[in-house]
């Protein structure tokens, strides 16, 4: 009770008691023709006015500083609640607890916030929401790392990568998917989006999912190539087992005719290939485990080096920082940098040219290894670069296709992966990514 006589509502009930009882007076002052009294009540009423007007002016100032401070998403703001030293306590004290009660709303929505987000950084595909005008709302980090930006406010800032990708961010719709191709540092990337449409705080919304195409691809074509394998192995080996080993035996004994042995000598010789194209059809699909154990890198290119023939060929190595050590199998690392600088090799030694070739490594963002091997040859035509990760697909005549299909297969098995980067005349780049 004693905090209520310092409140400013006791002295508000007195003015306006004070001021009724001055009207009903000043009333019956005027009903009785005694309108000289009138100059005692009048004043009193006007007095009442003035500090009911005084302690209004002061509340909505705290009302409207409250206003103010909330607006401007300032909630460090706090009111005396003593009666000691304030004749406004109670209403402090209630503009305090609004003042609470809006500070729980704002920590609440920004968990929320945190929780969205955190369920958009686990999503396997990249995710944009976009306001109507193009601003963008909310991304997770896989988006940017795919648009290869650091942050991404409006769309048309995607304009400088690719005017493609930019023009179908704008265009997809709910319920649509649309393919666009974008190039940056880390190479030629087809995308595919896809949109649904939503309303959030009076606002229409268009979340985009962004996803790149090669990558369920290059998995599909594994398991696909995978199963056939097998299934072909298996076959092939048991028909052509026993047909090697009858036409060999026959061809030890047999002293028929001269057209007998040259038919045997056949069959002989086209179950040998064949049974050399199942060992290589193995050789894609029986990779060993790796087994890991860290190494430097520059070592790995220096041994890879003195294994191929490169005399004529200027060979620039460039390992940022020189220190730069992999946690792989060795062996099978060997395999993959000897067979892409072979290949880099026999390309430039059939070109007149200044041939060079340059292996370059860097560290990304993401604590990954890029490797990049670098021939300045001219660009590989595209029906072959379509198919140069396929299996047995070759255009050398003693070539039997495996060599880049293996290496690919080695990559992924160390958590990485090996594609084409840049195809274009004077730089032909084959890009290796690992962990």
């Amino acid at each position: 009770m004693k905090r209520q006589q310092n409140i400013p509502y006791g002295k508000i009930g007195a003015y306006a008691a004070v001021i009724i009882l001055m009207a009903v007076l000043s009333g019956y002052v005027w009903a009785t023709n005694r309108h000289a009294h009138l100059i005692a009540t009048i004043p009193i009423i006007i007095f009442c006015l003035f500090r009911l007007f005084r302690i209004y002016n002061e509340l909505v100032e705290r009302l409207m500083f409250v206003f103010n401070a909330v607006q401007n998403n300032d909630y460090l703001f706090r009111f005396a609640e003593d009666p000691r030293y304030t004749k406004y306590a109670f209403v402090n004290q209630s503009l305090n607890r609004i003042k609470e009660v809006l500070d729980n709303a704002k920590l609440q929505i920004k968990e929320r916030e945190q929780y969205f987000q955190l369920i958009m950084e686990c999503a396997n595909v990249g995710i944009v929401v976009v306001m109507e005008n193009g601003t963008v709302m909310q991304t997770n980090s896989k988006v940017l790392n795919i648009f290869g930006v650091e942050r991404l406010s409006h769309i048309d800032q995607l304009r400088v990568l690719s005017e493609e990708l930019c023009e179908a961010m704008h265009r997809v719709g709910a319920g649509e998917q649309l393919t666009a191709r974008l190039t940056t540092e880390i190479g030629d990337q087809n995308l595919v989006l896809s949109c649904s449409a939503m309303e959030f705080d009076g606002k229409r919304l268009r979340v985009i999912s962004v996803g790149n195409i090669h990558e369920e691809l290059d998995r599909k074509e594994v398991e696909s190539w995978e199963k056939l394998t097998r299934i072909l192995t298996h076959e092939i080996m048991n028909s052509l087992a026993p047909v090697t080993s009858i036409s060999h035996t026959l061809l030890a004994q047999s002293d028929d005719t001269a057209t007998v042995r040259q038919g045997l000598e056949t069959i002989h010789a086209t179950s040998d290939r064949l049974l050399r194209f199942v060992d290589s059809f193995r050789a894609v699909t029986r990779i060993p485990a790796p087994q890991k154990a860290p190494f430097y890198l520059s070592e790995l290119v220096a041994e890879s080096l003195s294994l191929i023939p490169h005399e004529g060929i200027e060979v620039e190595v460039s390992i940022e920082p020189t220190d730069t050590m992999l946690y792989a199998d060795r062996a099978l690392m060997s395999q993959v940098m000897v067979n892409l600088l072979k290949n880099a090799a026999e390309a430039l030694l059939t070109q007149d040219c200044d041939r060079k070739i340059t292996i370059r490594s860097t560290i990304d963002a993401e604590e990954r290894i890029q490797i990049e091997i670098t021939n300045n040859g001219l660009a590989i035509p595209a029906e072959v670069a379509e198919n140069i990760f396929t299996p047995f697909f070759t255009t050398k005549t003693d070539g039997s296709g495996i060599g880049l299909a293996v290496s690919r297969q080695i990559v992924r098995l160390h958590g990485g992966s090996l594609r084409l980067k840049h195809n274009e005349k004077g730089r032909v780049t084959f890009a290796i990514v690992v962990e």
